[in-house]
């Protein structure tokens, strides 16, 4: 009996446990645009909703392709991920898209148009019948590990936390190279695999966990709707990168040969239900705030500490 009672308290003491958090998601949805209007000076362009970090082409466009500009987003007022790139896209990114296409055969690519160009367009729009997503474009492996690093997610105010699960879905551009081939690699085959991986990582970027999800699993198992991947896994992290990995028919003499995008959309992200948001850097009722310039950066020094001007803390 007191092995039943001991058994029944412990269960419940999990189940408060459990329950000691709180879900924020990072919808990209312009009625969840939870930040502080800023401008992407290299674009002159005032970013006041996640719709106006939609670029306006899928290649070669003013916000994801001006040499050297710093295209960069914060979710600031709720689960505080942040992400920001170096201009051009095709060196990797995360970059917020609406772009959709009818299909991934060949006859559904635009006239004068190649597949390349469609790197932010998905079958459908966001998840759960949303407009907006995110898309990853990089990979690191043994050709590029000399030069190039993983494209992360971190929490604004260096603190770690749960990141729950994301939906994952793969572009059109991927689908359409692993099922028809592409100038770079032949058909994927029924042993063909391609792998999102999401790294954990300290506040020193190293690595302390990581996952997987299959992008493709041989013919039968190819993903064209929105998966729910759970990243709770990772444990706390500081920030989550990421790769893309496969078999050894998808790499060639320079590395992997396959497109490297997924979509990404409502990130879940878990929070103690005692924890506030990020506070409002332009508040109008601060009387400690000021700007300054650092490394040809704006900065906001409030209340002792300092935030970028998109509303993420930076150290």
């Amino acid at each position: 009996m007191k092995k039943s009672i001991f058994l029944a308290a412990l269960c419940l003491a999990n189940v408060a446990l459990a329950q000691d958090y709180e879900l924020r998601t990072l919808t990209f949805e312009d009625a969840d645009a939870h930040f502080t209007p800023y401008t992407l000076d290299y674009a002159n362009k005032t970013i006041s909703t996640w719709s106006d970090l939609v670029d306006d082409a899928q290649y070669n466009g003013t916000l994801t392709y001006t040499t050297g500009g710093v295209y960069t987003w914060c979710d600031a007022q709720n689960t505080l991920l942040t992400h920001s790139f170096t201009a051009p896209y095709w060196n990797g990114g995360h970059a917020i898209s609406n772009f959709t296409n009818p299909g991934f055969t060949n006859n559904d690519l635009p006239a004068n148009t190649a597949w390349y160009e469609l790197q932010f367009a998905i079958l459908q729009g966001g998840n759960n019948g949303s407009k907006n997503f995110c898309v990853h474009n990089g990979h690191v492996d043994d050709y590029n590990a000399s030069y190039t690093t993983m494209q992360t997610i971190a929490f604004a105010d260096g603190k770690a936390r749960v990141i729950d699960h994301m939906y994952i879905t793969n572009i059109c551009y991927v689908l359409n190279s692993l099922v028809y081939g592409d100038g770079y690699n032949p058909p994927a085959n029924d042993t063909t695999k391609l792998y999102a991986v999401a790294v954990g990582q300290d506040a020193n970027g190293h690595e302390i966990s990581r996952t997987t999800f299959a992008l493709y699993n041989g013919k039968d198992s190819l993903v064209t709707e929105w998966k729910k991947w759970d990243l709770s896994v990772l444990g706390e992290v500081n920030a989550v990168a990421f790769n893309i990995v496969g078999t050894s028919d998808l790499y060639g003499q320079w590395g992997l040969n396959a497109p490297a995008y997924f979509a990404y959309d409502d990130v879940a992200v878990r929070f103690s239900k005692t924890e506030t948001a990020l506070p409002n850097i332009n508040s109008q009722s601060s009387t400690d705030c000021q700007k300054i310039l650092h490394n040809n950066q704006v900065l906001i020094l409030r209340n002792g500490k300092t935030y970028s001007l998109t509303g993420c803390q930076v150290k």
